[in-house]
Protein backbone atom coordinates (compact mmCIF):
# COMPACT_ATOMS: atom_id res chain seq x y z
CA UNK A 1 0.00 0.00 0.00
CA UNK A 2 2.80 2.62 0.90
CA UNK A 3 4.21 1.71 -2.12
CA UNK A 4 0.96 2.36 -4.42
CA UNK A 5 0.96 5.92 -2.58
CA UNK A 6 4.33 6.79 -3.53
CA UNK A 7 3.53 5.88 -6.93
CA UNK A 8 0.41 8.46 -6.40
CA UNK A 9 1.81 11.43 -5.00
CA UNK A 10 4.75 10.69 -8.09
CA UNK A 11 2.88 11.90 -10.71
CA UNK A 12 -0.77 12.80 -10.86
CA UNK A 13 -0.74 13.61 -6.76
CA UNK A 14 1.70 16.50 -7.30
CA UNK A 15 0.09 17.77 -10.00
CA UNK A 16 -3.82 17.95 -8.44
CA UNK A 17 -1.70 19.74 -5.23
CA UNK A 18 -0.41 22.33 -7.07
CA UNK A 19 -3.64 23.40 -8.43
CA UNK A 20 -4.95 23.11 -5.20
CA UNK A 21 -2.67 25.58 -3.66
CA UNK A 22 -3.06 27.99 -6.81
CA UNK A 23 -6.98 28.03 -6.48
CA UNK A 24 -6.41 29.20 -2.77
CA UNK A 25 -4.58 31.54 -4.18
CA UNK A 26 -6.62 33.42 -6.61
CA UNK A 27 -9.59 33.07 -4.24
CA UNK A 28 -8.29 35.59 -1.27
CA UNK A 29 -6.64 38.10 -4.08
CA UNK A 30 -10.09 38.25 -5.19
CA UNK A 31 -11.59 38.79 -1.46
CA UNK A 32 -9.19 41.56 -1.71
CA UNK A 33 -10.38 43.52 -4.63
CA UNK A 34 -13.95 43.63 -3.29
CA UNK A 35 -12.79 44.10 -0.43
CA UNK A 36 -11.86 47.60 -1.31
CA UNK A 37 -13.84 51.01 -0.28
CA UNK A 38 -15.32 53.14 -2.92
CA UNK A 39 -13.47 55.59 -4.69
CA UNK A 40 -15.46 59.42 -3.92
CA UNK A 41 -16.72 60.47 -6.97
CA UNK A 42 -15.92 63.94 -7.81
CA UNK A 43 -18.38 67.07 -7.30
CA UNK A 44 -18.67 69.37 -10.47
CA UNK A 45 -18.71 72.81 -10.04
CA UNK A 46 -20.72 75.34 -12.27
CA UNK A 47 -20.51 78.98 -12.70
CA UNK A 48 -23.84 81.12 -11.17
CA UNK A 49 -26.34 81.33 -13.13
CA UNK A 50 -27.17 84.80 -14.68
CA UNK A 51 -30.20 87.18 -13.22
CA UNK A 52 -33.38 86.92 -16.06
CA UNK A 53 -33.89 90.86 -17.32
CA UNK A 54 -37.18 91.50 -18.17
CA UNK A 55 -38.02 93.30 -21.91
CA UNK A 56 -40.89 95.52 -22.27
CA UNK A 57 -43.98 93.74 -23.03
CA UNK A 58 -45.06 93.30 -26.70
CA UNK A 59 -48.33 95.63 -28.22
CA UNK A 60 -50.74 93.21 -29.29
CA UNK A 61 -51.90 93.19 -32.82
CA UNK A 62 -55.51 92.06 -33.95
CA UNK A 63 -55.91 88.91 -36.39
CA UNK A 64 -58.71 88.39 -38.42
CA UNK A 65 -59.66 84.54 -39.22
CA UNK A 66 -61.11 84.24 -42.81
CA UNK A 67 -63.99 81.91 -43.15
CA UNK A 68 -63.18 78.23 -44.96
CA UNK A 69 -64.09 78.00 -48.57
CA UNK A 70 -64.28 74.89 -50.57
CA UNK A 71 -62.67 75.07 -53.51
CA UNK A 72 -63.90 73.88 -57.01
CA UNK A 73 -63.33 70.46 -58.14
CA UNK A 74 -60.89 69.92 -59.99
CA UNK A 75 -59.95 67.32 -62.55
CA UNK A 76 -61.79 65.62 -65.20
CA UNK A 77 -65.01 64.65 -64.77
CA UNK A 78 -65.07 61.17 -66.28
CA UNK A 79 -67.59 59.05 -65.17
CA UNK A 80 -68.49 54.90 -66.08
CA UNK A 81 -71.62 53.63 -67.08
CA UNK A 82 -73.70 51.39 -68.49
CA UNK A 83 -75.88 50.90 -71.89
CA UNK A 84 -79.42 50.58 -71.35
CA UNK A 85 -82.42 50.49 -73.23
CA UNK A 86 -84.63 53.22 -72.86
CA UNK A 87 -88.02 50.66 -72.23
CA UNK A 88 -87.82 46.94 -71.56
CA UNK A 89 -91.10 45.18 -71.04
CA UNK A 90 -92.07 41.65 -70.41
CA UNK A 91 -94.55 40.28 -71.83
CA UNK A 92 -96.87 37.66 -70.35
CA UNK A 93 -99.68 35.64 -71.26
CA UNK A 94 -103.12 36.55 -70.00
CA UNK A 95 -105.08 33.70 -70.44
CA UNK A 96 -103.93 29.52 -69.91
CA UNK A 97 -103.98 27.97 -72.86
CA UNK A 98 -101.53 25.74 -75.27
CA UNK A 99 -99.60 27.25 -77.69
CA UNK A 100 -100.30 27.27 -81.05
CA UNK A 101 -98.10 29.27 -83.20
CA UNK A 102 -95.02 31.78 -82.03
CA UNK A 103 -93.97 34.10 -85.08
CA UNK A 104 -91.06 35.97 -83.46
CA UNK A 105 -87.42 35.19 -82.50
CA UNK A 106 -84.74 36.73 -80.64
CA UNK A 107 -83.31 39.73 -82.56
CA UNK A 108 -86.78 39.94 -84.54
CA UNK A 109 -87.98 44.28 -85.07
CA UNK A 110 -91.00 44.28 -84.27
CA UNK A 111 -93.79 46.79 -84.14
CA UNK A 112 -96.91 47.90 -81.14
CA UNK A 113 -99.63 45.16 -82.28
CA UNK A 114 -97.99 43.04 -84.06
CA UNK A 115 -99.47 39.37 -83.39
CA UNK A 116 -95.93 37.73 -81.54
CA UNK A 117 -97.89 34.61 -80.19
CA UNK A 118 -101.55 32.63 -80.28
CA UNK A 119 -102.81 30.23 -77.84
CA UNK A 120 -105.82 27.72 -78.26
CA UNK A 121 -108.87 29.51 -77.62
CA UNK A 122 -111.37 26.75 -78.10
CA UNK A 123 -113.07 26.61 -74.91
CA UNK A 124 -113.23 30.60 -74.77
CA UNK A 125 -114.79 30.27 -77.91
CA UNK A 126 -117.52 28.45 -76.51
CA UNK A 127 -118.06 30.72 -73.76
CA UNK A 128 -118.41 33.69 -75.82
CA UNK A 129 -121.07 31.99 -77.85
CA UNK A 130 -123.07 30.67 -74.74
CA UNK A 131 -122.88 34.90 -73.82
CA UNK A 132 -124.24 35.51 -77.26
CA UNK A 133 -127.26 33.25 -76.94
CA UNK A 134 -128.03 34.37 -73.66
CA UNK A 135 -128.10 38.24 -75.19
CA UNK A 136 -130.41 37.11 -78.16
CA UNK A 137 -132.75 35.14 -75.55
CA UNK A 138 -133.35 38.20 -73.21
CA UNK A 139 -133.54 40.56 -76.34
CA UNK A 140 -136.31 37.94 -77.48
CA UNK A 141 -137.73 38.80 -73.94
CA UNK A 142 -137.84 41.82 -73.97
CA UNK A 143 -139.08 41.96 -77.97
CA UNK A 144 -141.84 39.96 -76.73
CA UNK A 145 -143.18 42.90 -73.95
CA UNK A 146 -143.19 45.78 -76.42
CA UNK A 147 -144.89 43.92 -78.96
CA UNK A 148 -147.81 42.53 -76.48
CA UNK A 149 -149.87 39.50 -77.07
CA UNK A 150 -152.27 38.20 -79.63
CA UNK A 151 -155.27 36.92 -79.42
CA UNK A 152 -154.02 33.09 -79.54
CA UNK A 153 -151.67 33.83 -76.73
CA UNK A 154 -154.88 34.56 -74.98
CA UNK A 155 -156.88 32.22 -75.41
CA UNK A 156 -154.42 29.88 -74.68
CA UNK A 157 -153.48 31.61 -71.11
CA UNK A 158 -157.52 31.60 -70.37
CA UNK A 159 -157.70 27.53 -71.01
CA UNK A 160 -154.96 26.85 -69.22
CA UNK A 161 -156.31 29.19 -66.18
CA UNK A 162 -159.48 27.17 -66.42
CA UNK A 163 -157.97 23.66 -66.30
CA UNK A 164 -155.73 25.00 -62.68
CA UNK A 165 -159.29 26.66 -61.51
CA UNK A 166 -160.99 23.06 -62.35
CA UNK A 167 -158.04 21.18 -60.58
CA UNK A 168 -157.92 23.02 -57.34
CA UNK A 169 -162.01 22.75 -57.22
CA UNK A 170 -161.43 18.78 -57.25
CA UNK A 171 -159.00 19.08 -54.44
CA UNK A 172 -161.23 21.03 -52.22
CA UNK A 173 -164.33 18.92 -52.81
CA UNK A 174 -162.73 15.82 -52.06
CA UNK A 175 -163.52 12.25 -53.84
CA UNK A 176 -167.05 11.94 -56.03
CA UNK A 177 -169.18 8.46 -55.70
CA UNK A 178 -167.98 7.92 -59.20
CA UNK A 179 -164.21 7.93 -58.48
CA UNK A 180 -164.66 6.03 -55.38
CA UNK A 181 -167.02 3.17 -57.64
CA UNK A 182 -163.93 3.44 -60.21
CA UNK A 183 -161.07 2.91 -57.65
CA UNK A 184 -162.93 0.12 -55.49
CA UNK A 185 -163.78 -1.98 -59.15
CA UNK A 186 -159.98 -2.01 -59.97
CA UNK A 187 -159.16 -3.42 -55.92
CA UNK A 188 -161.77 -6.04 -56.59
CA UNK A 189 -160.22 -6.85 -60.10
CA UNK A 190 -157.02 -7.05 -58.59
CA UNK A 191 -158.04 -9.32 -55.49
CA UNK A 192 -159.65 -11.98 -58.28
CA UNK A 193 -156.48 -11.99 -60.44
CA UNK A 194 -154.42 -12.81 -57.22
CA UNK A 195 -156.78 -15.97 -56.19
CA UNK A 196 -156.61 -17.26 -60.04
CA UNK A 197 -152.99 -17.13 -59.85
CA UNK A 198 -152.64 -18.77 -56.53
CA UNK A 199 -154.76 -21.15 -57.30
CA UNK A 200 -152.50 -22.30 -60.62
CA UNK A 201 -149.73 -21.79 -58.24
CA UNK A 202 -151.02 -24.59 -56.30
CA UNK A 203 -151.19 -27.25 -58.65
CA UNK A 204 -147.58 -27.28 -59.23
CA UNK A 205 -146.54 -26.40 -55.80
CA UNK A 206 -144.96 -29.59 -55.52
CA UNK A 207 -142.61 -29.27 -58.12
CA UNK A 208 -139.28 -29.00 -56.67
CA UNK A 209 -138.47 -26.37 -59.60
CA UNK A 210 -141.58 -24.27 -58.53
CA UNK A 211 -139.45 -20.85 -58.69
CA UNK A 212 -138.93 -21.23 -62.03
CA UNK A 213 -142.14 -21.62 -63.43
CA UNK A 214 -144.29 -19.06 -64.72
CA UNK A 215 -146.62 -19.89 -62.33
CA UNK A 216 -144.83 -18.38 -59.67
CA UNK A 217 -144.02 -15.14 -61.85
CA UNK A 218 -147.78 -14.63 -62.23
CA UNK A 219 -148.78 -15.02 -58.76
CA UNK A 220 -146.05 -12.29 -57.95
CA UNK A 221 -147.03 -10.06 -60.48
CA UNK A 222 -150.64 -10.25 -59.52
CA UNK A 223 -149.74 -9.68 -55.49
CA UNK A 224 -147.87 -6.46 -56.68
CA UNK A 225 -150.85 -5.49 -58.68
CA UNK A 226 -153.14 -5.56 -55.55
CA UNK A 227 -151.45 -3.55 -53.65
CA UNK A 228 -150.92 -0.97 -55.77
CA UNK A 229 -154.84 -0.67 -56.30
CA UNK A 230 -155.74 -1.00 -52.88
CA UNK A 231 -153.35 2.04 -52.22
CA UNK A 232 -154.57 4.26 -54.58
CA UNK A 233 -158.52 3.38 -53.01
CA UNK A 234 -157.01 4.46 -49.74
CA UNK A 235 -155.49 7.56 -51.31
CA UNK A 236 -159.05 8.73 -53.11
CA UNK A 237 -160.97 7.65 -49.67
CA UNK A 238 -158.52 10.06 -48.02
CA UNK A 239 -158.93 12.98 -50.37
CA UNK A 240 -156.33 15.53 -51.15
CA UNK A 241 -153.50 16.31 -48.65
CA UNK A 242 -152.48 20.08 -47.66
CA UNK A 243 -149.85 19.83 -50.19
CA UNK A 244 -151.71 18.69 -52.70
CA UNK A 245 -154.37 21.24 -52.17
CA UNK A 246 -151.57 24.11 -52.42
CA UNK A 247 -149.88 23.01 -55.39
CA UNK A 248 -153.04 23.30 -57.26
CA UNK A 249 -153.96 27.20 -55.84
CA UNK A 250 -150.26 28.19 -56.67
CA UNK A 251 -151.30 26.69 -60.30
CA UNK A 252 -153.78 28.95 -60.15
CA UNK A 253 -152.71 31.98 -59.05
CA UNK A 254 -149.74 31.38 -62.03
CA UNK A 255 -152.48 31.01 -64.96
CA UNK A 256 -154.24 34.08 -63.53
CA UNK A 257 -150.91 36.35 -63.54
CA UNK A 258 -150.37 35.44 -67.17
CA UNK A 259 -154.04 36.09 -68.77
CA UNK A 260 -153.77 39.67 -66.80
CA UNK A 261 -150.58 40.07 -68.48
CA UNK A 262 -151.57 39.47 -71.64
CA UNK A 263 -154.45 41.20 -71.62
CA UNK A 264 -153.29 44.52 -70.38
CA UNK A 265 -149.61 44.62 -71.51
CA UNK A 266 -146.42 44.61 -70.29
CA UNK A 267 -145.71 47.27 -67.40
CA UNK A 268 -142.91 49.41 -67.04
CA UNK A 269 -141.19 47.72 -64.19
CA UNK A 270 -141.13 44.73 -66.32
CA UNK A 271 -139.74 46.52 -68.99
CA UNK A 272 -137.26 47.33 -66.71
CA UNK A 273 -136.45 44.32 -65.56
CA UNK A 274 -136.26 42.96 -69.14
CA UNK A 275 -133.97 45.84 -70.08
CA UNK A 276 -130.93 45.08 -66.93
CA UNK A 277 -131.10 41.37 -68.02
CA UNK A 278 -129.92 42.31 -71.77
CA UNK A 279 -127.11 44.92 -70.19
CA UNK A 280 -126.22 41.95 -67.80
CA UNK A 281 -125.99 39.54 -71.03
CA UNK A 282 -124.03 42.36 -72.88
CA UNK A 283 -121.54 42.53 -70.21
CA UNK A 284 -121.09 38.62 -69.84
CA UNK A 285 -120.81 38.59 -73.63
CA UNK A 286 -117.99 41.31 -73.54
CA UNK A 287 -115.97 39.90 -70.56
CA UNK A 288 -115.79 36.49 -72.52
CA UNK A 289 -114.99 38.38 -76.07
CA UNK A 290 -111.83 40.23 -73.83
CA UNK A 291 -110.89 36.31 -72.95
CA UNK A 292 -110.39 35.15 -76.86
CA UNK A 293 -108.95 38.26 -77.57
CA UNK A 294 -105.84 37.38 -75.02
CA UNK A 295 -105.30 35.00 -76.28
CA UNK A 296 -103.76 36.42 -79.13
CA UNK A 297 -100.69 38.10 -77.51
CA UNK A 298 -99.20 40.97 -79.03
CA UNK A 299 -96.20 43.49 -79.05
CA UNK A 300 -96.92 46.38 -76.39
CA UNK A 301 -93.94 48.63 -77.88
CA UNK A 302 -91.94 48.89 -80.86
CA UNK A 303 -88.51 47.18 -80.46
CA UNK A 304 -86.63 43.92 -80.89
CA UNK A 305 -87.35 40.89 -79.34
CA UNK A 306 -84.76 40.35 -76.92
CA UNK A 307 -86.04 36.86 -74.96
CA UNK A 308 -88.14 34.27 -75.95
CA UNK A 309 -89.30 31.50 -73.26
CA UNK A 310 -91.71 29.16 -74.93
CA UNK A 311 -92.41 27.62 -78.12
CA UNK A 312 -95.46 25.40 -79.69
CA UNK A 313 -97.20 22.80 -78.07
CA UNK A 314 -96.00 24.34 -74.54
CA UNK A 315 -98.42 25.20 -71.78
CA UNK A 316 -99.12 29.63 -71.47
CA UNK A 317 -99.79 30.54 -67.72
CA UNK A 318 -101.30 34.18 -66.93
CA UNK A 319 -98.16 36.12 -65.60
CA UNK A 320 -95.73 34.15 -66.98
CA UNK A 321 -92.75 36.24 -68.56
CA UNK A 322 -92.84 34.77 -72.52
CA UNK A 323 -91.26 37.73 -74.13
CA UNK A 324 -89.20 40.65 -73.23
CA UNK A 325 -88.59 42.95 -76.03
CA UNK A 326 -86.58 46.32 -75.42
CA UNK A 327 -86.79 49.66 -77.19
CA UNK A 328 -84.63 50.89 -80.46
CA UNK A 329 -83.90 54.11 -78.35
CA UNK A 330 -81.05 53.38 -75.10
CA UNK A 331 -79.97 55.58 -72.48
CA UNK A 332 -76.87 55.70 -70.58
CA UNK A 333 -76.82 55.72 -66.65
CA UNK A 334 -74.00 56.80 -64.49
CA UNK A 335 -72.95 58.02 -61.00
CA UNK A 336 -71.96 61.22 -59.79
CA UNK A 337 -70.52 61.93 -56.57
CA UNK A 338 -72.51 64.22 -54.15
CA UNK A 339 -69.75 66.99 -54.34
CA UNK A 340 -70.61 67.56 -57.73
CA UNK A 341 -74.00 67.65 -58.58
CA UNK A 342 -74.06 71.54 -58.19
CA UNK A 343 -72.07 71.27 -61.37
CA UNK A 344 -74.99 69.27 -63.34
CA UNK A 345 -77.80 70.38 -65.15
CA UNK A 346 -80.29 68.96 -67.43
CA UNK A 347 -79.45 69.68 -71.14
CA UNK A 348 -75.50 69.95 -70.12
CA UNK A 349 -72.99 68.14 -73.08
CA UNK A 350 -71.08 65.16 -72.51
CA UNK A 351 -68.09 62.78 -75.00
CA UNK A 352 -69.61 59.00 -74.67
CA UNK A 353 -67.11 56.64 -75.70
CA UNK A 354 -67.57 52.49 -75.74
CA UNK A 355 -65.38 49.78 -76.07
CA UNK A 356 -66.96 48.35 -79.34
CA UNK A 357 -66.00 51.93 -81.39
CA UNK A 358 -62.66 52.77 -79.51
CA UNK A 359 -61.51 55.40 -82.58
CA UNK A 360 -65.10 57.13 -82.29
CA UNK A 361 -67.06 59.91 -80.00
CA UNK A 362 -70.45 60.15 -79.43
CA UNK A 363 -71.86 63.24 -78.25
CA UNK A 364 -74.96 63.01 -75.65
CA UNK A 365 -76.60 65.35 -72.89
CA UNK A 366 -78.10 65.09 -69.72
CA UNK A 367 -81.81 64.36 -69.49
CA UNK A 368 -82.43 63.42 -65.97
CA UNK A 369 -80.65 63.67 -62.88
CA UNK A 370 -82.09 61.35 -59.99
CA UNK A 371 -83.90 63.66 -57.23
CA UNK A 372 -82.52 60.84 -54.52
CA UNK A 373 -78.90 59.85 -53.63
CA UNK A 374 -77.92 56.50 -52.70
CA UNK A 375 -77.49 56.59 -48.86
CA UNK A 376 -74.59 53.94 -49.85
CA UNK A 377 -72.34 55.30 -51.96
CA UNK A 378 -73.35 59.21 -51.57
CA UNK A 379 -74.31 59.27 -55.41
CA UNK A 380 -76.72 60.31 -57.63
CA UNK A 381 -78.02 58.38 -60.98
CA UNK A 382 -77.25 60.53 -63.68
CA UNK A 383 -79.03 59.54 -67.12
CA UNK A 384 -77.39 60.94 -70.65
CA UNK A 385 -78.54 60.13 -74.35
CA UNK A 386 -76.84 59.90 -77.24
CA UNK A 387 -77.34 62.09 -79.98
CA UNK A 388 -75.90 60.72 -83.00
CA UNK A 389 -75.68 56.67 -82.08
CA UNK A 390 -77.23 55.75 -85.28
CA UNK A 391 -78.07 52.51 -83.81
CA UNK A 392 -74.17 51.43 -82.82
CA UNK A 393 -74.76 51.77 -78.68
CA UNK A 394 -76.34 48.65 -78.16
CA UNK A 395 -77.76 47.79 -74.77
CA UNK A 396 -75.26 46.14 -72.23
CA UNK A 397 -72.57 48.01 -74.13
CA UNK A 398 -69.54 49.38 -70.97
CA UNK A 399 -69.37 53.54 -71.77
CA UNK A 400 -67.22 55.97 -70.38
CA UNK A 401 -68.99 59.40 -70.28
CA UNK A 402 -67.06 62.86 -69.68
CA UNK A 403 -69.12 65.68 -68.78
CA UNK A 404 -68.58 69.03 -70.52
CA UNK A 405 -67.42 72.07 -67.47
Amino acid sequence: MIHGFKAFMSARGWALLGGVIIGAALFLAGGLVLTKPPVEAATAVYPPAPTPTHAPAATPVAVALAQPQLAPQAGPRVYSGDVLPDRKVAVAAEVIGQVLQVNVDVGDPVKTGDVLLRIDSTTLEAQRAQALAGLQAAQAQLDGLLLGADAADIAAARAALTAANSVYAKALAGPTNEDLEIAESQMRQAEAAVQRAQAAYDRVAWNPAIAALPESQQLQQATFQLAAAQAQYDKIVQGATEDVRNGAYAQVVAAQAQVDRLTRGATQPMIDAAQAQIRQAETALFLTQVQVDKATVRAPIDGVVAKVNTSVGANAAPGAPIFEIVSNEVKIVIAVEETRLAELSVGQPAAIRVNAYPDRTFAGEIVTLAPELNAATRTAEVTLRAQDDAGLLAPGMFATVELAH
